[in-house]
């Protein structure tokens, strides 16, 4: 039975809090930027074959029939006429990035993907052949598996039923790559028709060995209420294999669901900005106590804590964060992401940095606020720069703002601005007194009421 959109934008989010995400896309992405769908592309071999393209027609083979009658090089001179081209930006795989996918399957010729991440300044690796695996441990990179090749190594691409027909044989380690990430990871399947049969292949393997207990898929599919056999084809994949299907009357209407499904997900990150340098010995004993009881309480409740790591500030929280999910055998690097600054920076670098820190997540608790005045030898104290800035662009990209006034320095302020302007955070209304207490456990408590009601309004 497929399910509902609210339904699977809270299965999906919650699933992504604790697996590593995936994304596969299929040629139904392409064709929104400009490319051929595959039986237009095949339109002028099926003509001179004289052969009618219906939705039961097996694309591979009338790949296969053309080259048998004409050659294969004339079939990839087809192919590369078609796909070889400049395109546009696409969107939708522009909006995909905000959801910080760490593969990206495709069974794609064409070199969109990349692009479009290129584009946006995200590095990527290339494995389109079993050659290239080596390369997926290089860091801080986006890893692409190009399941049929690439067109710019036609000789290698798939194309006809032969080659399907030998790809078990053909490309092994390029399946066991993708079986032990069907395993491990959740996949979002978009544009993408399970027509050919590699991924079902490899899932209905997987389930052999794990039954039930295989890792569950998720996919957006355009309805046809009108064709019986769609209803049919629905119903056993849903039957026999662990994806869950959403249906949609257009493909317009994705770009929305994905944009509430990243504010979902972003809802459970919640970025901390703060700063400071030294404090009185009592106001010291509170930013340890804050520190460790809020993150405590927001493990508990399985959200994910981003810093840019402030000084001294950076220090306590996570120290805090460490040791709590050090204890608890949780891993460190999934829930807590440290983002500190370089010193070389410069004021523009800070800036899109800070746009970059804040990206990820839909809550920014502000806290204290205070650093050294450079140019009276950091014998004197001044507010953070760096947190208004943060501010500002928290408030420019509609963030969930948490001031917690009784730190002190920017925080005090972002707190006396709120509380000056409520009617814009409504959010807060009925807790921001409790936001300028100094007891630690009110404070504590006051944040996680109010992240309740986001979560309930997300």
């Amino acid at each position: 039975m497929t399910i509902g959109k609210d339904d699977f934008i809270r299965f999906y989010a919650t699933q992504v809090q604790s697996d590593d995400m995936s994304l596969f896309l299929g040629a139904g992405i392409s064709a929104s930027s400009g490319y051929p769908t595959w039986s237009k592309l095949l339109e002028p071999c099926a003509k001179l074959l004289n052969i009618e393209i219906t939705d039961s027609t097996n694309l591979f083979k009338l790949s296969q029939y053309y080259a048998n009658q004409y050659g294969i090089p004339e079939l990839k001179k087809v192919i590369n006429n078609n796909i070889n081209i400049l395109n546009k930006q696409n969107d939708l795989i522009a909006e995909l990035t905000n959801f910080n996918f760490k593969t990206i399957w495709t069974t794609n010729f064409d070199t969109l993907v990349e692009k479009t991440l290129a584009d946006k300044n995200i590095l990527t690796n290339i494995i389109s052949d079993e050659k290239n695996l080596p390369n997926t441990k290089c860091l801080n990179r986006i890893n692409i598996y190009k399941l049929n090749g690439d067109i710019n190594h036609l000789n290698e691409i798939v194309i006809t039923q032969e080659d399907i027909d030998s790809y078990n044989k053909n490309h092994e380690l390029f399946l066991t790559f993708l079986k032990k990430e069907l395993v491990t990871n959740t996949f979002l399947f978009l544009g993408y028709s399970f027509k050919d049969n590699i991924i079902l292949s490899c899932l209905s393997s997987i389930k052999q060995y794990l039954g039930e207990g295989a890792t569950c898929h998720y996919t957006i599919l355009k309805r046809e209420s009108d064709d019986p056999e769609f209803q049919y084809f629905i119903y056993d994949i849903e039957k026999r294999y662990p994806i869950k299907i959403l249906l949609v009357d257009t493909y317009d209407e994705i770009p929305a669901i994905l944009n509430e499904l990243k504010n979902k997900i972003q809802s459970k990150n919640i970025f901390f900005s703060g700063v400071f340098d030294s404090l009185p010995d009592d106001d010291e004993k509170f930013a340890k106590d804050i520190c460790k009881k809020i993150t405590y309480e927001l493990f508990e409740r399985e959200y994910k804590i981003f810093t840019g790591y402030g000084r001294t500030f950076g220090y306590y929280l996570s120290g805090n964060a460490t040791q709590y999910l050090l204890t608890n055998n949780k891993e460190v690097e999934r829930n807590l992401i440290i983002r500190p600054f370089q010193e070389s920076m410069t004021s523009e670098e800070k800036t899109n940095y800070r746009k970059m820190l804040l990206s990820d997540c839909s809550v920014v608790i502000f806290m204290y606020g205070q650093k050294p005045d450079a140019k009276k030898n950091r014998t004197k104290y001044i507010v953070s720069d760096g947190m208004l800035e943060e501010f500002e662009i928290a408030k420019e990209s509609g963030k969930y703002i948490i001031p917690v006034g009784s730190t002190g320095f920017v925080a005090k302020s972002i707190w006396n601005e709120v509380k000056s302007n409520l009617s814009k955070y409504a959010y807060l209304e009925k807790y921001i007194e409790n936001l300028n207490s100094s007891d630690a456990s009110l404070v504590v408590k006051t944040i996680l009421q109010i992240l309740n009601e986001i979560s309930n309004h997300v």
